[in-house]
């Protein structure tokens, strides 16, 4: 249900399945809202996890992501829990569920063996069909970037946008952002617009960079 003040849609809340502390003194807590349009709110319990997220957020073929997913199962008689970092829901129907540790932390023996363990459980249980351990040397900061410019035009634009696509149609191989934003004549609007297409995978940078007004692009057809 949203609330609605002066046309303005708040975020969906949160489908976490617990809260994290609001502070922490040994790490940074972070909040965001991902997604399309007015999104939904989503906790990060460190930095490394709200990099993931944003991450996962940019990627075409995450449909959503539920943050801190809690995963049950019975062993021995006794009932344990544990919390995802992440729980991503493919637009093909997959889930996979995802667990943020920085590189230090996984060199225990007992962290590993602790994880396959639970591994083996979800996949059993059909919680999700693959578990991915990611730190912060799965992090790649271009894509990181990328993904928090993805995120900050989550809000449509219409107009801005359908003059962009007719712009953009007009092109002949690749083509600078720059340029293209000066066809569009709508200035900041029509940057906006273009990153969008990005976002939405109709266009594709030509090589793999943090984008800005110089990085050139092309039509996704054009480039497979």
């Amino acid at each position: 249900m949203h609330l609605e003040l002066s046309g303005i849609k708040l975020p969906n809340p949160s489908q976490a399945d617990r809260n994290i502390p609001v502070a922490s003194k040994g790490h940074c807590t972070a909040y965001a809202v991902l997604g399309e349009g007015e999104g939904y709110r989503v906790q990060a319990e460190s930095h490394l996890e709200l990099c993931n997220l944003l991450i996962l957020n940019a990627r075409l073929d995450v449909e959503r992501i539920k943050e801190q997913a809690k995963f049950v199962w019975k062993t021995n008689g006794r009932t344990k829990a544990h919390f995802f970092d992440a729980l991503a829901f493919l637009k093909c129907g997959r889930r996979i569920a995802y667990t943020v540790k920085p590189e230090r932390r996984t060199l225990s023996g007992k962290f590993v063996e602790e994880m396959r363990n639970i591994t083996r459980h979800a996949l059993e249980a059909g919680f999700c069909d693959q578990v991915v351990l990611v730190t912060e040397k799965d992090i790649n900061r271009v894509d990181q970037r990328n993904a928090m410019m993805f995120n900050a035009v989550r809000q449509k634009d219409p107009e801005a946008e359908a003059v962009a696509l007719e712009v953009v149609a007009g092109i002949s191989g690749s083509a600078s952002l720059r340029d293209l934003t000066i066809k569009t004549g709508m200035a900041a609007r029509g940057y906006r617009a273009l990153i969008r297409l990005l976002r939405s995978g109709h266009l594709v940078a030509s090589t793999h960079q943090v984008i800005s007004p110089e990085t050139l692009v092309q039509f996704a057809g054009d480039a497979q």
